[in-house]
């Protein structure tokens, strides 16, 4: 028997009509809540917004919700009625160029609360996130010009400056002056569990550095008849991934040395294993690792040896770089400092040598190998010409040379590469003019605001 019909048994037809059709509609309870986020900044001439936030329950530890948010700044998921806190994914944030870098997230203030209630059916809030700012004194010239022990003192205390707002567990330097190493330093630690000391001879890996290495050993076979630089590289080897595209038979080696292949940085095959070039080879830049993966694959080819053998007696032999390493063996394994991404320790290394990315080293031997190009050590003077030429001009502060960068600045014309993997960042700069330069390597990627544009300003440039 219905509700309806047992009320009309014990009530009056008066008070069922009434409680029928004449009591007010209670608000409906309901278990989710859709909840739409906003990430703004305090600063508002920052532009970009962090790719996350995290979002956990006050009470459930068990509850927690790494949202993705929109080049808008936007967020939208479905979540339990309850409270919650909202919170940046990193604390760092960067800012798509690395001339302006990564900026450090104030954790302190950075978060909004909200509560989901059951009688609500959507949420509204703001997530505010405010910055904090490390006010380093830039001296007016580079201390490189006058490293005296005051100097030295200045330098050391600002990089560990740095390290600290940074988050960066570890790093290591190495200065040139007139063709010689004339100082050298570790900071920090290889593990901020283990707290293990960074020592000078402790391996990093040196990423894109590896690619001014490699077109060293591509000039050398180039000057002993192995390969053409301007023969397309199909005659030698054809890449079947992008055969359907006829202009990549215009690809020479003096493209891929310097960028101009067409070659995405890293492509992306489709299901047949293909991929598309993004413009006519030769026609402009495009930075791609890929591009050196090919060429490595064509002097293989012509060689007739691997590539580890191709370095050892191009390379590694006639310049003295014992401690060059382009895949993990067990003393890199015993000797590399750790990366550190996302606030944690971790390990990655390379399983296979790859002539874009996997040196790993120190920045005392990589002084090494500077200091050879420095002195133009290896090739004949032609090739060196070749090497620093202005292949293609990217704008009136930088262009590309053969598998360098080149770069001019208030102090002159530099050479010189940056290295980012995952966990680590290095940068090497020299100029020639001035006869200075440094190698400075660290194990998390935030170090890179510090390599790439104030330890360079501190050292060599000065305050602008």
């Amino acid at each position: 028997m219905s509700i309806i019909n047992k009320l009309y048994k014990v009530l009056p037809i008066g008070i069922v009509c009434r409680l029928i059709f004449c009591l007010p509609i209670q608000a409906q309870s309901i278990d989710s809540v859709m909840v739409n986020g906003l990430v703004k900044w305090s600063n508002d001439s920052i532009i970009h917004f962090p790719d996350k936030v995290i979002i956990k329950s006050k009470y459930d530890p068990a509850l927690i919700k790494f949202v993705k948010v929109d080049s808008t700044g936007n967020y939208k998921l479905l979540l339990p009625v309850g409270d919650y806190v909202v919170t940046p994914y990193s604390k760092y944030h960067w800012r798509r160029d690395w001339d302006q870098g990564f900026i450090r997230i104030d954790e302190t203030s950075s978060k909004a609360l909200f509560n989901l209630d059951s009688t609500v059916r959507q949420n509204h809030h703001t997530l505010v996130l405010d910055t904090l700012i490390l006010h380093s004194t830039m001296p007016k010239e580079g201390v490189i010009f006058n490293l005296d022990s005051t100097g030295i003192s200045m330098l050391d205390e600002f990089i560990l400056q740095n390290l600290d707002h940074y988050q960066v567990p570890g790093a290591s330097l190495a200065i040139i002056k007139n063709g010689q190493v004339v100082y050298s330093k570790a900071y920090g630690v290889v593990n901020p569990i283990t707290k293990e000391g960074v020592s000078e001879s402790t391996i990093f890996e040196f990423g894109s550095i590896t690619k001014p290495v490699f077109s060293f050993v591509v000039l050398r076979l180039v000057e002993k008849g192995v390969i053409d630089l301007d023969k397309p590289l199909y005659q030698y080897l054809p890449f079947p991934d992008v055969e359907h595209d006829s202009r990549y038979k215009l690809i020479t080696a003096r493209h891929v040395l310097s960028h101009q292949t067409g070659f995405p940085n890293w492509a992306e095959r489709n299901e047949k294993g293909e991929f598309d070039l993004l413009f006519t080879p030769g026609t402009q830049f495009g930075y791609s690792g890929e591009g050196f993966e090919y060429l490595k694959r064509v002097l293989v080819h012509l060689a007739n040896k691997d590539i580890e053998t191709i370095l050892e007696e191009e390379l590694i032999r006639p310049l003295g770089l014992s401690n060059f390493y382009f895949k993990t063996n067990e003393y890199v394994r015993k000797n590399i400092a750790d990366g550190f991404y996302r606030g944690a320790p971790s390990r990655s290394g390379f399983k296979e040598p790859n002539m874009a990315a996997s040196l790993m080293t120190n920045p005392l031997d990589f002084a090494k190998f500077a200091i050879a190009i420095r002195n133009k050590v290896g090739l004949s003077p032609k090739t060196y010409d070749e090497i620093f030429r202005k292949h293609i001009v990217i704008n009136e502060s930088l262009s590309r040379g053969m598998g360098f960068e080149l770069r001019k600045d208030n102090i002159g014309e530099s050479y010189g590469h940056t290295g980012i993997t995952r966990d680590f960042v290095s940068f090497f700069r020299y100029y020639p003019e001035s006869d200075v330069g440094f190698v400075f390597t660290a194990n998390n990627i935030t170090g890179g605001w510090l390599s790439l544009v104030t330890l360079k300003e501190f050292l060599i440039t000065g305050k602008k």
